[in-house]
């Protein structure tokens, strides 16, 4: 399905990330396949109860897939929705949303991974017999701390493959420690060890951050932040033999990957600008956005393009809307704005260095 000159961000599906997959160019779109996650359905604080049905959640995935991101392929994770979560008739989330998904004839993959239960693996299988793409298989970092991972592995595919070629594999090692850098790819070497048949995975990738969990403590006006599952990646990479399998880069984009739930009448949130560029993140804090309003965007953005690394209004979409807000040509948006920017960005980016990396051009794959 792809190789490593591919990309694989992991994304929750929420506006401002699918905003920014649906704004990207083409050629960057054909290098990536999205693991998109399910975000649980949202609690209203006021009320203390779910805002929205897990029917109304999820039932409009598939025309909103179909609109942001066409039929290209892509990782469907349903991890953060309860394991009792039901549709109406006690029909499981898993066939609902590829359901809905198929409808539209949109190509996405289901993920597994050892947490599921059995209910949530029979769903799954029904969902690969039925549209034949295979299933992606989510490793932990803990997970290799299991005595007999290959077995344990070898028996939850089954009933979901016939062999190894019908499955993706994407080693996500949440937020580890990556310094020092040589101690992190010695970790790699062995872990990679650890994976049974390596060469048989139809797809490989080796996905993490070291995006901070919180900026709040991000210096005023910007403070350059390394992006260190990138220098990690490109130093676990050269230490690999010619004929080594070589593991697609993944990420989080620019967002931490735990989820948290979170009271919005109790919180300030900060006005934030995030620019990936080449090594590190440029990343601005402005004030509470309640308070102080998002006109402060306009300087943040004039702050960031008069920088010599700001690529220019025709890098992508994320660019000439930073260099429009700068020139006061558009409105300074809301949060989600900043969001598509920011990852639309990051996207566009990633797909850029990695083409760098691996000796090609974007639109050579």
């Amino acid at each position: 399905m792809f190789n490593h000159r591919h990309y694989v961000p992991i994304l929750k599906w929420k506006m401002g990330e699918y905003q920014a997959l649906h704004r990207l160019a083409n050629p960057v779109k054909d290098r990536i396949t999205p693991l998109l996650e399910i975000p649980p359905v949202g609690f209203d604080f006021e009320t203390n109860t779910q805002r929205e049905s897990t029917d109304d959640h999820l039932g409009d995935f598939g025309k909103r897939l179909k609109s942001k991101w066409q039929a290209r392929p892509c990782f469907v994770d349903l991890k953060h929705l309860p394991a009792t979560a039901r549709c109406a008739g006690g029909r499981h989330c898993v066939e609902v949303l590829f359901e809905t998904a198929r409808a539209e004839g949109c190509s996405a993959i289901p993920v597994v991974g050892f947490a599921n239960d059995a209910a949530f693996l029979a769903a799954v299988g029904a969902v690969v017999r039925q549209d034949q793409r295979g299933v992606c298989l989510r490793l932990t970092l803990s997970d290799f701390d299991r005595p007999n991972l290959a077995a344990d592995i070898e028996n939850l595919l089954r009933p979901l493959a016939d062999g190894r070629g019908d499955v993706d594999l994407v080693i996500d090692l949440g937020t580890p420690n990556y310094l020092p850098i040589a101690i992190y790819t010695m970790t790699m070497t062995a872990l990679m060890s650890r994976v049974p048949m390596l060469n048989r995975w139809r797809t490989l990738t080796l996905a993490g951050t070291s995006y901070p969990q919180s900026v709040a403590n991000i210096a005023s006006p910007y403070q350059i932040i390394p992006r260190l599952e990138w220098q990690a990646y490109r130093a676990f990479v050269a230490t690999l033999n010619d004929d080594a399998r070589i593991p697609t880069f993944g990420d989080y984009a620019v967002a931490h990957p735990d989820l948290v739930e979170l009271d919005m009448r109790m919180i300030k949130p900060f006005a934030k600008l995030r620019y990936t560029i080449d090594d590190n993140w440029h990343i601005a804090r402005g004030t509470p956005v309640r308070t102080h309003g998002f006109g402060q965007y306009q300087q943040m953005c004039a702050t960031l393009v008069a920088q010599p690394y700001f690529s220019g209004a025709a890098y992508s979409a994320a660019d000439a809307y930073i260099a429009d807000c700068a020139a006061s040509r558009v409105t300074t948006g809301n949060l989600s704005t900043w969001v598509w920017v920011s990852t639309n960005r990051h996207l566009t980016k990633m797909v850029d260095d990695l083409a760098s990396v691996h000796g090609l051009s974007i639109a050579a794959e």
